[in-house]
């Protein structure tokens, strides 16, 4: 633990100060990557601006190789990230001293993680206890009934340290967190963070879970939960609770302890917004792919620049697309961010839809067998020669079969993925790698391709940045010839665009004056 209190509100986007934080320890996992990128507020000039500071924290470590113990978490922090810089901090503490020690059965492990959340839980409000004391004793100085006015007009000091306790008080935190230990994969939430495991099913088609439940005004289970508190559910189905619809969170006292103070929620007969985490587990085998965890930043951005109702399957499929396009996983992660904050913008720019701000956004991506660019191995070309060396490509996403959107709760019903190679004939043929040999890889429900161990694949070299794929098809150079100096003679006749060019100037269309711009 840290030995001395660390003030969130110094730390920058990394939650970390001048390596001071107790986890710089622990080792960070290499099977994993971190894409983020911070909020921003649209201008019409296009200058970038925050519209607050970046609340997100993430974790990715590995918390014991000999029993191969790995810990992740997205925290998305809301009014502030000191709730999500405490639960990133904390979070490792309640899983990393042997507290899994000698817990053989999944229900026991079970049981540690949901302990963790509450601890984290207790920890965080523990924390904050005396202000809250403070805030009690400096309520009871102004008289009940008197309006926010008046009071900051009769008792301007007790007002003004009331206004700055409350900023220190309120806050709280999403949390997303991934256990793998004992070759099982535990997941575990309370906010609209979420976690999406990509499998291959029996036939090999590839297919993406959400293994996580969204806890939002909007979410039919919490809204049953909230009605046996006795709320009404039409009241509060899509409301805010403060500056959020989260049901579920770690923090926001005042939706908590404070509840009574809201007439949305003053009814209720126990504390309506709570820190239980819906847990998942399953075993980690051949058939897992990868997993992603993500703050709701990154899905609710690319829902409002698409529209699309699929945003889990279509974000994995970019995943897919990058994973043979980028050479690690951070490098996956951040295009993948990048292209949806670039798709925010652009929407914002072409007035498509009004949107004015977007959130905070991270994304990790912990791979289990999914093979990367680097994997891809070319085949020996016939008649002995050396192999060539090896061919970027990428895959063909075809239109997605419209399914269900897992926007309110986790689905056991899966969503097929699919990957088809583009081919381009001119360019040396490419073996798949063992790790895409002999099974399905199909992004079109009722549509699979079945892929012989033999099969040779070509694919389509392109010429891309590290945030956009293009699907222009570069020409074969071995087509053309060279000069004495290695370049290509030139092969495209412009003799018909400067005879139009002449044409128009004798036509009087284009004046002498102009006629530098067309050459």
């Amino acid at each position: 633990m840290p030995s001395q209190a660390i003030k969130p509100t110094s730390l920058g986007m990394t939650g970390m100060r001048n390596n001071d934080t107790w986890t710089d320890g622990l080792p960070i996992c290499k099977l994993s990557g971190v894409g983020m990128s911070a909020n921003q507020m649209y201008r019409e000039d296009g200058t970038p601006c925050s519209e607050h500071e970046y609340e997100d924290r993430s974790i990715h470590f590995c918390l014991d190789r000999e029993n191969h113990t790995y810990l992740y978490g997205v925290f998305d922090g809301h009014d502030g990230a000191k709730a999500a810089y405490f639960a990133s901090q904390r979070m490792p503490a309640e899983l990393s001293f042997e507290q899994l020690t000698g817990k053989t059965t999944e229900e026991e492990v079970k049981e540690v993680f949901r302990e963790a959340f509450l601890s984290v839980e207790n920890a965080f409000l523990e924390s904050i206890d005396p202000r809250i004391a403070e805030r009690t004793q400096l309520l009871d100085k102004i008289p009940d009934g008197m309006s926010q006015f008046e009071a900051a007009q009769k008792f301007p000091e007790t007002f003004s340290r009331l206004q700055a306790l409350d900023q220190e008080i309120r806050g709280g935190t999403t949390a997303v967190v991934a256990l793998i230990h004992a070759k099982t994969l535990y997941v575990g939430n309370v906010g609209d963070s979420r976690a999406l495991l990509c499998k291959k099913d029996r036939s090999g088609v590839l297919k993406v879970k959400q293994l996580t439940a969204d806890h939002t005004t909007s979410s039919h289970d919490e809204l049953q939960r909230l009605e046996s508190l006795n709320l009404t559910a039409s009241k509060i189905r899509g409301a805010k609770l403060g500056n959020h619809e989260l049901t579920r969170c770690i923090g926001n006292y005042f939706m908590k302890g404070g509840y009574s103070e809201f007439d949305i929620l003053s009814s209720a007969t126990a504390e309506p917004v709570i820190a239980e985490p819906y847990i998942t587990f399953m075993p980690i085998d051949e058939s897992c792919s990868f997993l992603l965890l993500m703050s709701d930043g990154l899905y609710n951005s690319y829902k409002e620049a698409t529209g699309s109702e699929q945003v889990n399957k279509e974000i994995a499929q970019m995943v897919v697309e990058q994973f043979v396009e980028q050479p690690t996983l951070t490098s996956i992660a951040q295009t993948v961010v990048d292209k949806v904050v670039r798709l925010h913008h652009d929407n914002y720019l072409t007035k498509q839809r009004n949107v004015t701000t977007r959130d905070d956004i991270t994304l990790i991506i912990r791979n289990f067998n999914f093979p990367l660019r680097s994997a891809l191995t070319p085949c020996a070309v016939s008649g002995g020669s050396s192999p060539r060396p090896p061919i970027h490509h990428r895959p063909h996403l075809r239109p997605a079969v419209r399914t269900p959107d897992l926007s309110s709760s986790s689905s056991s019903e899966d969503i097929t993925l699919c990957k088809e190679p583009d081919s381009l004939p001119s360019l040396p043929p490419v073996r798949l790698p063992p790790g895409l040999r002999g099974h399905k890889v199909d992004m079109t429900e009722g549509v699979s391709n079945s892929v012989d161990d033999n099969c040779l694949v070509h694919h389509t070299d392109t010429n891309t940045t590290s945030t956009e794929s293009s699907d222009l098809q570069n020409p074969s150079l071995t087509q053309f010839s060279l000069d004495e100096d290695g370049r290509i003679h030139p092969y495209v006749s412009f003799d018909q665009y400067y005879q139009a060019i002449e044409e128009a100037r004798i036509a009087g269309l284009i004046s002498e004056s102009q006629l530098y711009q067309y050459k």
